[in-house]
């Protein structure tokens, strides 16, 4: 099944490529981190389809608040 809450729907999430929207992108949610072999810092490069436990959906993100637990092969919730 394919998850809702991964990098392309994150608030913290800045695509790169088509649009700016993925397939890869930047993860902003902490600052960079400087390591032994990138002593510049940069924040961390995630696919569209990569997840963690830190996502907020972004607010121009169509889904909505009841979809937040759902996956998207869910059924839709009665009205």
């Amino acid at each position: 099944m394919k998850r809702i809450d991964n990098c392309y729907t994150c608030l913290f999430w800045e695509g790169q490529g088509i649009r700016q929207r993925g397939p890869k992108g930047l993860c902003r949610r902490f600052p960079p981190q400087v390591t032994p072999r990138d002593t510049e810092g940069r924040f961390p490069l995630t696919l569209s389809t990569d997840w963690c436990g830190e996502w907020k959906r972004d607010i121009g993100d169509p889904a909505g608040e009841a979809a937040d637990n759902r996956l998207i092969y869910d059924d839709p919730q009665p009205r």
